[in-house]
């Protein structure tokens, strides 16, 4: 059975700091102690080894031939338990990788964000977007927010929030242009196409047992916030995520010009790898994500 009877890592660590620099000042100053404190822990180690590792000479000191062999081997030892913790430390904190769709991230996870890293300080998030579908074997990211159905080979997936979608335009369109009161309304209407959910008005309008005139599509883009921007400029009507406008239609930029809403099939979803919650980081951020939805 090996020898684990150890001395004290203070102990070791005031060794190396003090075989460091040559000084028991200088060790005393990095280890954020007191001269007298390295100087007992010094003596504690020898008594402990049964060996001299440091001698004066003159005003100064130096190591002994058996203490400077200590110092190369218990140096090194020191770095690897550093690099273990440092390992450890990414397990439960390090880095964070998250990957959202594009106008969530803008709109909505950016602006909370500071929240999170307040209460996790340890945790360094990186956000990309992204709308695919994430194969978390192959692609370094830890959390995805994806919109769709729970129906994700190879991931854990939550629900972090179903989608409103409503209706809305820039004030003038509705100061300018034909009555916009009612879903039958929007046939007189440019209708803002999102290209990612080509059939979003088709389905908005066949819930109220409408049909969606083709000569009523307008321009398309390619996200939500393409859209808002051009909704804004009153270039069309929008078929939006309430969620996602809230500050628009508080600042006067967009109106909701009619009540009807509709909830779609599909939600926002938070994914990972299957059991990646067991990683600190992972398991914090979802929960923080789920919190903010409460």
């Amino acid at each position: 059975m090996p020898d684990r009877v150890l001395p004290s890592l203070n102990a070791v660590r005031s060794f190396v700091a003090v075989a460091r620099h040559l000084s028991f000042t200088k060790a005393a100053d990095e280890l954020a102690v007191t001269q007298g404190a390295v100087s007992r822990m010094m003596q504690t180690l020898q008594a402990d080894l049964g060996v001299e590792l440091i001698r004066r000479v003159g005003r100064g000191i130096e190591l002994t031939p058996t203490g400077a062999a200590f110092y190369g081997e218990a140096s090194a030892a020191l770095d690897r338990i550093a690099a273990a913790a440092r390992a450890a430390r990414a397990q439960e904190g390090g880095v964070l990788r998250v990957s959202a769709l594009p106008t969530l991230t803008q709109r909505w996870l950016i602006p909370r964000l500071k929240r999170f890293q307040a209460e996790n300080p340890d945790i360094q998030v990186e956000v990309s977007i992204g709308e695919h579908r994430v194969d978390f074997a192959k692609e370094r990211i830890d959390v995805a927010i994806r919109y769709g159905v729970e129906d994700w080979p190879g991931a854990e997936t939550a629900t972090l929030m179903p989608e409103t979608m409503g209706v809305f335009c820039a004030p003038s369109l509705l100061e300018q242009g034909p009555p916009l009161r009612r879903p039958a309304d929007l046939a007189h209407h440019r209708l803002l196409q999102h290209t990612t959910r080509p059939d979003s008005w088709r389905v908005y309008l066949s819930a109220f047992g409408l049909t969606l005139p083709e000569a009523a599509l307008s321009l398309a883009f390619e996200h939500f916030f393409m859209i808002i921007e051009a909704a804004s400029a009153g270039m069309g009507v929008a078929l939006l995520p309430v969620f996602l406008v809230g500050d628009d239609v508080a600042s006067g930029r967009l109106v909701q010009p009619m009540p009807e809403t509709l909830r779609p099939r599909g939600c926002y979803l938070i994914a990972h790898a299957p059991g990646a919650e067991r990683a600190r980081r992972v398991r914090r951020f979802k929960d923080w994500l789920l919190t903010e939805v409460e």
